[in-house]
């Protein structure tokens, strides 16, 4: 055995594991990508949230129907939250840590995306909110596709100025919005 010899077979080795490397990535690669979905099909909140997971479900397929994402489907997989909270966070967790899901779009209320952030800043994992919020509010891990009150109450408030005069009342909820 010489030097020549074990360079040779570090190569081939080298090699061997790089191919092999490469094909479990390239079968790995057409697999789907997984997607959570968490939203209530029951309780208070499954009249308002409903249709956004048909929305989703939509897109998804014509997504899927034009040939996936870099050439790979989605799967979408739903779960219900009840109305929840406290079931939000842990199908949110459940989705992370068992299921493999790349992200999950899910949340109505601004009580349910506080209670389950938590869950996805701890397991860095990404949230798509799909509703408006009370802003004041940031995660790396959430992605807000709603508007937040600036950008809905200024615009009403100045139409409101200019066209019914200067005194007005604002009447709303105590929530956390």
């Amino acid at each position: 055995m010489n030097r020549r010899f074990f360079l040779i077979a570090g190569g081939v080795l080298a090699v061997g594991l790089g191919v092999s490397a490469a094909l479990v990535s390239a079968l790995n690669y057409r697999e789907p990508i997984r997607v959570g979905i968490l939203h209530s099909l029951s309780g208070t909140m499954a009249i308002s949230e409903r249709a956004v997971v048909d929305a989703t479900l939509l897109a998804i397929e014509e997504i899927n129907a034009a040939g996936g994402v870099l050439g790979r489907q989605i799967e979408p997989l739903i779960v219900d939250g009840q109305s929840d909270w406290d079931v939000f966070a842990a199908e949110a967790e459940r989705l992370i840590t068992q299921e493999g899901v790349s992200v999950i779009f899910g949340c109505w209320t601004s009580a349910c995306r506080r209670t389950v952030v938590p869950v996805f800043e701890r397991y860095d994992h990404l949230l798509i909110y799909p509703v408006q919020y009370e802003g004041l509010e940031q995660s790396p891990n959430v992605i807000y596709t709603g508007s937040a009150p600036n950008q809905q109450i200024i615009p009403a408030v100045t139409w409101t100025l200019r066209n019914l005069g200067q005194r007005v009342f604002l009447v709303g909820s105590d929530y956390i919005f």
